[in-house]
């Protein structure tokens, strides 16, 4: 009786491989036979990041705080250290592709500097005036070198610059690896 099932449960077994191997060639027939085509959309779909930090910067400074009652005269000066970051909204990138150029055409929204972190642990105080010195000072120092912190680096072009250049190589980096698989006749052009 064991004998007579042997050849029943071998035979079993190749028509169950033999199964599986035509499914697996239809399946690839079919994918092979599907043309992708660059579109924007699909474009997109790659580089779907909300928010991107392309540059970091440690600023450090020194801001002024001025008396409330007195406009004209300064209180206290507090030095700080700082990190700010730059980058871009990735869902503002406009996508365009131009089938007869071969072009894919990548319109990068602009730079954003984004809130500074400003280290509690590094303000450092001079004052001229002692009765600023009390309980809120901190709190009051703190935001002060948030502002004077985003006034000094909006006026640096050279973190617009570094944050505008690593964005392009991200989108490259993100972008391109797609068209060359797909299309390599295709050129990506990033401004």
């Amino acid at each position: 009786m064991k004998k007579k099932l042997v050849p029943i449960i071998w035979g079993g077994v190749a028509v169950l491989l033999l199964i599986v191997i035509v499914l697996i060639v239809v399946l690839n027939l079919k994918k092979d036979n599907k043309k992708e085509i660059i579109s924007s959309a699909t474009l997109k779909e790659i580089i779907e990041i909300s928010e991107l930090s392309t540059f970091e910067a440690v600023y450090n400074g020194v801001a002024q705080v001025m008396n409330e009652k007195k406009q004209e005269e300064i209180d206290y000066y507090v030095s700080y250290e700082a990190t700010v970051k730059a980058g871009i909204d990735f869902e503002g990138i406009e996508i365009v592709v131009n089938p007869e150029t071969k072009e894919v055409i990548v319109t990068l929204p602009e730079i954003q500097i984004g809130d500074p972190n400003v280290d509690i642990a590094s303000l450092d105080f001079i004052f001229l005036n002692d009765k600023a010195n009390d309980e809120t000072v901190a709190q009051e120092a703190y935001k002060a070198c948030q502002k004077d912190v985003i006034e000094e680096c909006s006026k640096e072009d050279a973190i617009h610059e570094l944050a505008e250049q690593n964005a392009k190589n991200v989108v490259e980096a993100l972008v391109k690896p797609f068209m060359n698989q797909v299309d390599a006749e295709y050129v990506l052009v990033i401004e």
